[in-house]
Parts: structure tokens; C-alpha cells; sequence
């Protein structure tokens, strides 16, 4: 493997060896975290399921707004989800008023990575202040079920990264399942080692283009400190419950900065990179790659001064990506020639649209709708 930076990359003394650095820097965030609250009572979920009783799920799908919040279609199990930005609260009535002590599915939470940027340095009280505005005053047990981990490292293309190279030199309980190349361009993109099955699973992707496909790039510039290059991030799905992990990392109440240290250390030795070929026949003695070697070195620093990285814009950023913009200029300029093949023009198609009564005042009360959904999400 030949991991490098484009321009002229610093090198480092290793033993009698000059070799490339890989990276020169990175973030270490928590993309998402999944709790579950054991709360017994079905209200909350009447309180809400009242309004979208009924209501297709395919209006549901988009989301109806209520109050600060937007109601849209369940998951697993759940029947309904509450989303304010890109924290969701999944809801049922299957709890234990209903089906038994113990036997509830209580309240589901999802926290995606704006809100846990946004809080992380007060994550209890934000999630506390989060139930309270779907109507929870009183306190109950949070259990952590899952937690994805990530490291970007800056300057670290992830189409150098030799797939080969990963799969002969990866050493650890799971094997390189999967590699995905961008269809247009050939290039990789993305590989997995492990199983959605098991409770670890990394994920290696470039995270620049992901990005920029989800009209989230000037929010991710926005954390890299405006940094313009290659982005590869790291990303460890761990379901800490099911992989019997300390308290620590199931009891949301007892979760600090103590925590992501001894789960990032334990994940790095869980499975590790190395160079392949090494003369030893037992594998668990190879030595790290360099690449794994700069991110413990990487690792180590943050651990003994942790600075989590932040965005001005916040959990309240809506982003547009390429492909959307793209879609609504063809959609417009497709309108356009339609509606007046011979001449063209804006004005033709705002005529066209007033003529099936969706005129510019039509147009105007359904983006006022939208434009709620949009700031609730």
C-alpha cells in the first residue's frame, strides 16, 4: 500500500527507514449515538400519534409539523419518530403500561452528528432538555446501545488506499468484507471489515465525497478548520450493549470523555492494520502499518488533550447538495420548454403553472409548509 498526500508530504525517521507521513492531522468526533430510555407510559406517544392518526405514510415519509418538532414514519417497531434537526425520537405504544413490566419498548433516541458536535461537552443535560421538550419532566434510565465512532484524517486520499493490501494486511477477529468504487470513476471509495451482524463494525470511506453528495460539505469545512484536500474517515459502528462493553460505555449517565478514550484505544488494537508479508508467521506479531501508526500516534496526542472540534453553523445547518440543485435547474428549464417550445422563458412557465391552478400563490402556501419542516429538520 502507498497511502500518500498529494504536493510535497514531510517524511519521518523511522528506525533506519525515511518514510512518507500519511497524514498531518485530523478530528476525532461521535457521528451518532442510539440510546434507550426505559420510560413505561404510552402518553407521549398518544400526544403525538394523535396528530398523524391516520395521516399516509407517504405524507408522513416527508414529515408533518408539530410545534418545535417533526412527525414522520417509524423504524423498528417503533410506529412514530419525533425529529427536531437530526436528533429522532422513535415512539410506540408497545411499552410497559401496555404489554408488562419489562416487557416495553420504551422511547428509542437517535443523535446524529450535529447534535452531538453541538453538545458534546454537555451531552446529559442536552438529551435531558431534549425529552423535556417532547413532554418527559421526570427522569428515567438511559441505556447506550450503539455509538459510531469516527477519525478524519486530513490529507489522506482514500482512492490511494490499496485494497489488496488491507485485505492481505489486516489483522484482527474480522476480515475486509466489502469495497465499493465510484461507478463513474473507477475509484475507491469505501470498504468495510466486519459484519452489520456483529457488534463492531469499521467502515473507511472518503468522507469528502459523501459529503458533498449529501449537500453537508461546507459543514464539514466548516469542523476541518476550513481545510481543502482529502478527507478519509475512519468509522467504528459499535453496539456497546451487545458487545458487553463497561458501564461506562452502556450507561449513558456514567458516559464522559473517559469513556471515548478507552473505546477508541480498545478499537485500534480490536483490529489493526499492518504491512503485509512480514516474515512472522504468527500474524498477531506484525508490526502496524504506518498508516496505523500515525493514527495511534494521532489518537495518543488527542487523548492527553482532548479538543473537540465545532461548527459555527451548529445541529440548525440545511444544506443543498450538487445533485439538487442540478435536479431543480432541469426541472425548471424541462418546464420551460414544455409549457413553450418556440420561446422559452420563466414567465411562460409561471402562465403555464397559474393555468392548472399552481400558480406562483400556490407555489408560495406549499414552500411556506416546506420551509417549517426544513428549519424543524
Amino acid at each position: 500500500m502507498k497511502p500518500g498526500r498529494p504536493g510535497n508530504p514531510h517524511t519521518v525517521i523511522r528506525g533506519c527507514k525515511i518514510q512518507k507521513e500519511v497524514f498531518m492531522n485530523g478530528f476525532i468526533t461521535i457521528d451518532t449515538m442510539y440510546l434507550h430510555v426505559k420510560y413505561p407510559k404510552r402518553d407521549i406517544f398518544d400526544k403525538y400519534f394523535r396528530d398523524v392518526e391516520g395521516v399516509d405514510t407517504r405524507i408522513l415519509k416527508e414529515g408533518r409539523v408539530i410545534g418545535d418538532f417533526v412527525i414522520r414514519n417509524g423504524s423498528c417497531g417503533y410506529k412514530i419518530s419525533v425529529w427536531q434537526h437530526d436528533a429522532r425520537v422513535f415512539l410506540t405504544d408497545q411499552v410497559d403500561e401496555k404489554c408488562g413490566e419489562g416487557k416495553g419498548m420504551g422511547i428509542w433516541i437517535q443523535l446524529g452528528p450535529k447534535f452531538m458536535l453541538a453538545n458534546i461537552t454537555s451531552l446529559q443535560d442536552a438529551v435531558y432538555d431534549l425529552l423535556y421538550e417532547i413532554g418527559i419532566e421526570e427522569t428515567y434510565p438511559i441505556s447506550i446501545t450503539r455509538i459510531d465512532l469516527a477519525i478524519d484524517c486530513l490529507n489522506l486520499a482514500m482512492r490511494e488506499q490499496d485494497v489488496e493490501s488491507w485485505i492481505n494486511g489486516w489483522v484482527g477477529r474480522s476480515k475486509v468484507s466489502r469495497a465499493f468504487y465510484n461507478s463513474r470513476t473507477g475509484l475507491l471509495e469505501s470498504l468495510y471489515v466486519g459484519s452489520r451482524k456483529s457488534p463492531i463494525l469499521l467502515r473507511v470511506y472518503d468522507k469528502v465525497a459523501k459529503s458533498i453528495a449529501a449537500g453537508e460539505y461546507k459543514y464539514w469545512l466548516d469542523v476541518w478548520k476550513n481545510f481543502e484536500g482529502p478527507v478519509t474517515r475512519f468509522e467504528w459502528e459499535v453496539k456497546t450493549k451487545d458487545g458487553n462493553f463497561s458501564n461506562n460505555l452502556t450507561d449513558f449517565g456514567k458516559f464522559n470523555v473517559v469513556s471515548v478514550k478507552e473505546l477508541i484505544n480498545y478499537l485500534l488494537d480490536w483490529g489493526r492494520l499492518c504491512t503485509p508479508g512480514q516474515l512472522d508467521t504468527n500474524r498477531n506479531r506484525w508490526e502496524d502499518s504506518l498508516l496505523w501508526s500515525e493514527i495511534r500516534e494521532f489518537v495518543a496526542k488527542w487523548s492527553n488533550d482532548v479538543s473537540w472540534p465545532a461548527s459555527r453553523y451548529g445541529k440548525e445547518f440545511h444544506g443543498i447538495s450538487e445533485a439538487y440543485m442540478k435536479s431543480l435547474s432541469g426541472a425548471f428549464s424541462g418546464g420551460m420548454a414544455k409549457t413553450n417550445p418556440n420561446n422559452p422563458t420563466m414567465e411562460g412557465l409561471l402562465e403555464a403553472l397559474d393555468e392548472f391552478d399552481e400558480g406562483i400563490e400556490k407555489i408560495m402556501q406549499k414552500a411556506e409548509i416546506k420551509a417549517k419542516r426544513i428549519n424543524r429538520l
